[in-house]
C-alpha cells in the first residue's frame, strides 16, 4: 500500500511539472504583451494582460507592476476600480515581498491610493463624471512636456478645454516629438517614447587602427564617429599591436573619448631581432665574398706566371682553395640571410593579433525570478524577469 502511495505521488509530480512550465510559459507571454500595452500607453489593455500573467504565476512583482497599469488607468477615465484593483494588488507585493526592492513604493501608493479611493466613491458613489484632459505618459523622468506651449507636469492628468490641442516632449540627448489631438469629453492619453539621439565616439590611436563597435567595423572621420547610444563593446587592433576592448556606457547626444594607445606585440618585438640576425648573416656573406674575390685574385696572378715557378706551386693552390671556401660561405650565408629575412617578412606581414580572442564581460545570471523596475517616478513599469520561465 505505501508502495503505491509513492507511486501515485511520483505520478502527480510528473504530472504537475509540465503544468508549471506552461503556466510560466503563459505569464511569460502575457506579461510581454502587457509590458508592449504599457509602453504605448495603453494601460487599460496592459492591465488586463498584467492580471492575467498574475494569474498564471502568483508572483508579487507581478501584482505590482498589474497595480501600476490600474494606478495610471485610473489617471486616465476616473473608475474607481482600477483603485481598488491597485491597492489590493499594492498589498499583495508588500505582503508577498517583505524585502522587494519597490516595497516603499508600494506603502506610499497604497496610503495615496486609500484617500484617492474615499474621495472617488464617497457612500459608495459611482464612477466619477469624466472632464476633458489630457495625458501624456513618458517613462523619461527628465522629459519636458508642453501642451499648447505651456509646460506641463508629466504621467499626470491635466484638463484642459475640448478641441484641438499640440502636445509636445523633449529631453536633453532626445529627438523632439509634436503631436496634435483633438479633446472630446473625457480623457485623452498621449504616449510618448522619444528616440534617442546617436551618441559620438572618438578614439585616439594608432593611425592605422581598426575600430569595431559590437563587432561591426566603423570609419572614423576626422577622428570620431556616431554611434547608437547605450552598452557597447568598443575593440581597437591594428596590424603588429595587442588589441584592446572595452565596454562602454554611450549616452544619448554625448560625446565619449577613449585613449587607446596599442602596445606592440611580442612577435612584432621579436622581428626586430630576427632582421638584425639577416643582417648579421649578410654582413658575413659580403664578407666572406670579399675575402674569396681577394684568394681569387691572388691564384689569377700567380696562375699568369707561366711557367708557374715550382716554389710558387703549393701556394697557388692554397690561394684556389681558399677562393673556393669562402665563396661556398659567402653563398650559404646569403642563403641564410635570405631565409631568414624572409621569416621576418612573414612575421611582420602576419602579426594580426584576432580581436575576437579578447575576453568580454561575463553576464552575470541572476536567479530565475521577477524584479520591480522603476522608469521614472509614477510612470515605471515595475518588473523585470531573469532567468528561464
Amino acid at each position: 500500500m505505501k508502495q503505491s502511495r509513492i507511486v501515485i505521488a511520483t505520478l502527480v509530480l510528473c504530472l504537475a511539472a509540465p503544468a508549471a512550465a506552461e503556466d510560466r510559459a503563459a505569464a511569460e507571454q502575457l506579461f510581454r504583451e502587457g509590458a508592449a500595452a504599457y509602453k504605448s500607453g495603453k494601460f487599460d489593455e496592459a492591465s488586463q494582460r498584467f492580471d492575467a500573467a498574475y494569474d498564471n504565476l502568483r508572483a508579487p512583482e507581478i501584482a505590482f507592476s498589474a497595480a501600476q497599469a490600474h494606478r495610471l488607468q485610473y489617471e486616465v477615465d476616473r473608475d474607481p476600480a482600477h483603485l481598488r484593483r491597485a491597492l489590493e494588488l499594492y498589498r499583495v507585493y508588500v505582503e508577498g515581498a517583505p524585502n522587494g526592492a519597490k516595497r516603499k513604493d508600494a506603502l506610499v501608493y497604497i496610503d495615496r491610493l486609500g484617500d484617492a479611493l474615499k474621495k472617488a466613491e464617497p457612500a459608495g458613489a459611482a464612477v466619477a463624471q469624466q472632464k476633458p484632459s489630457v495625458f501624456v505618459s513618458i517613462a523619461l523622468a527628465s522629459a519636458r512636456v508642453t501642451i499648447d506651449g505651456k509646460d506641463v507636469e508629466a504621467n499626470t492628468s491635466i484638463e484642459v478645454p475640448p478641441g484641438e490641442h499640440v502636445v509636445a516632449a523633449s529631453a536633453e540627448g532626445y529627438l523632439p516629438e509634436e503631436r496634435k489631438i483633438r479633446v472630446g469629453n473625457g480623457a485623452a492619453p498621449v504616449p510618448f517614447e522619444l528616440k534617442p539621439r546617436p551618441a559620438t565616439l572618438a578614439i585616439r590611436s594608432q593611425p592605422d587602427a581598426r575600430i569595431t563597435v559590437d563587432g561591426r567595423s566603423v570609419l572614423l572621420r576626422g577622428g570620431q564617429t556616431e554611434v547608437p547610444a547605450g552598452t557597447r563593446w568598443i575593440t581597437v587592433s591594428a596590424r603588429g599591436r595587442r588589441p584592446v576592448s572595452r565596454e562602454v556606457v554611450l549616452e544619448p547626444g554625448k560625446q565619449l573619448t577613449l585613449d587607446a594607445p596599442l602596445a606592440p606585440t611580442t612577435q612584432r618585438r621579436a622581428v626586430r631581432w630576427v632582421v638584425i640576425g639577416s643582417g648579421a648573416l649578410l654582413a658575413a656573406s659580403i664578407t666572406s665574398a670579399a675575402i674569396a674575390i681577394s684568394a681569387d685574385f691572388a691564384a689569377a696572378d700567380l696562375r699568369d706566371q707561366n711557367p708557374l715557378p715550382t716554389d710558387k706551386q703549393g701556394e697557388y693552390v692554397e690561394a684556389r682553395d681558399s677562393r673556393d671556401r669562402w665563396r661556398t660561405r659567402s653563398i650559404l650565408l646569403g642563403v641564410g640571410a635570405a631565409a631568414v629575412g624572409a621569416v621576418a617578412a612573414v612575421m611582420y606581414y602576419a602579426d594580426e593579433p584576432s580581436a575576437d580572442a579578447l575576453p568580454r564581460p561575463i553576464e552575470q545570471k541572476p536567479d530565475a525570478g521577477f524584479t520591480p523596475i522603476a522608469l521614472g517616478d509614477g510612470l515605471g513599469l515595475g518588473l523585470g524577469y531573469a532567468g528561464g520561465f
